[in-house]
């Protein structure tokens, strides 16, 4: 994500563990980016024949993070012995300049626990710093191991569970000078390293699940998992296997996208309050759908003009009040359902005309400003209102950038329309998006 405003509520985010849920903010690193670059399994770190028996990998996505819970269940037939196993996770070296706090947001929470509770765990940072190639760049690397010591009886049997949250990685991080800002990739690296243990590097019995279903009921897309034999059930992503060979390095990469729901949380973010909107007026209105339903925060309830208005005589005019317009988005038609979509006309070409107060630094004074622009929109098939990820609903009028221009009306006049069954006009909301200012200059006439 590119955009410095969007900080706060991305970096603000639920996480579930066994102990509940906990929410985690903070900014204390570069916006939007991870301190973590990829995880991976539980290793043992000196090489004994403990044969890893069983092991159930679940990975939830959950907006930015990656919550994992694994369960390994290995075996120990000879003497009894105590192991040192451990998990790593790559943090950017940068991201030592910026403290603990950041890596700490980014990594959360962890533990591991067996039949007898919680385990304590050490942290040892390898010496040699690593180099990844990610998106095109290369990136420095310091891996941390989070380890622990077990004590295994003679021909025993184990159960360790191990539960962390890690925030993805973003891919092509760029920004922007538009309001409106492109929203990237995230990408979580979960790493299968051989160990000189495990009977072998073998796995016996292996399952990942991988849960995207929040994630999709937001918008959300997941658009790769680089393991091919993963079956698809409903958001549920389920790989199975025997044997599992921990030499061949495999490394499970999975890409996804949230860009329907972080662009509706931007949009509600900024969208105006009712006491910015001075007034508001058109050229008619059905008694039933009058002109406020443009601002009622309800897509499926439009704005209709009366029967018999041609597109040349319909317009809108709002009048704001101490608010800096940054951008404009309609949703544009009926959302009830298809029929409904189908029977009302919709905005092909409309007009947009916005009048500001340009603020000159050098004479502490403003002159007006009128911006106008002719719009097209594209002919779009009817969607479902998703109220967690209606962005994809919303088409945009006008993107002013970062604009600190005060404004005081918005004038829309449609020019043309995709016919419906009947002559009127439909359009679900009006999204005027930027932030109050109730500074006074004085205006230059």
């Amino acid at each position: 994500m590119k955009k410095i405003k969007l900080a706060g509520f991305l970096l603000s985010l639920l996480l579930f563990s066994a102990l509940g849920i906990t929410a985690y903010e903070g900014n204390e690193g570069p916006i939007d980016e991870s301190a973590v670059m990829g995880t991976g399994n539980l290793t043992l770190l000196e090489a004994k024949e403990i044969i890893l028996a069983e092991e159930l990998l679940h990975i939830t996505l959950d907006r930015d993070f990656a919550h994992i819970y694994a369960y390994y269940e290995f075996s120990n037939p000879g003497v009894e012995t105590e192991v040192l196993v451990g998990f790593p996770v790559d943090f950017l070296l940068d991201s030592e300049r910026y403290g603990l706090a950041w890596q700490e947001e980014c990594f959360p929470y962890y533990q591991m626990a067996d039949e007898t509770g919680s385990l304590p765990i050490q942290i040892y940072p390898d010496e040699k710093p690593q180099i990844a190639i990610v998106d095109g760049r290369k990136r420095d690397l310091v891996r941390k191991w989070y380890v622990t010591n077990l004590k295994l009886a003679a021909n025993s049997r184990k159960q360790l569970v191990v539960e962390y949250a890690v925030r993805c990685s973003l891919l092509d991080m760029d920004s922007v000078a538009t309001f409106f800002p492109s929203f990237s990739d995230r990408l979580l690296t979960y790493s299968f390293l051989p160990a000189g243990g495990w009977e072998n590097d073998l796995i016996r019995k292996l399952r990942i699940v991988v849960d995207a279903r929040a994630n999709l009921e937001r918008g959300g897309e997941l658009k790769s998992l680089n393991f091919p034999q993963f079956n698809t059930y409903g958001g549920l992503y389920i790989f199975e296997t025997t044997d599992f060979d921990l030499k061949e390095l495999y490394a499970l990469k999975i890409l996804y996208n949230e860009t329907p729901r972080l662009m509706t949380e931007l949009i509600t973010t900024y969208q105006i309050n009712r006491e910015q909107i001075a007034g508001l007026r058109a050229v008619s209105e059905e008694t039933a759908y009058p002109l406020v339903r443009l601002f009622d925060e309800d897509l499926r309830t439009p704005w209709i003009t009366e029967k018999g208005d041609t597109p040349e005589q319909v317009w809108l005019e709002v009048e704001l009040k101490d608010f800096c317009l940054q951008a404009v988005g309609l949703v544009n038609g009926f959302f009830l359902d298809d029929a409904t979509y189908a029977t009302y006309a919709r905005v092909k070409k409309i007009k947009v005309q916005i009048e500001q107060e340009r603020y000159d630094f050098l004479t502490n004074r403003v002159e007006k400003r009128l911006f106008e622009e002719v719009v097209e929109l594209a002919d779009e098939p009817y969607l479902e209102v998703n109220e967690k990820a209606f962005a994809p609903l919303v088409s945009i009028l006008a993107d002013l950038g970062q604009s600190f221009n005060k404004t005081s009306r918005l004038r829309l006049t449609i020019l043309e329309t995709y016919p419906g069954t009947i002559n009127q006009i439909a359009l679900g909301e009006l999204f005027l998006l930027g932030y109050k200012n109730d500074q006074d200059f004085p205006v230059e006439e």
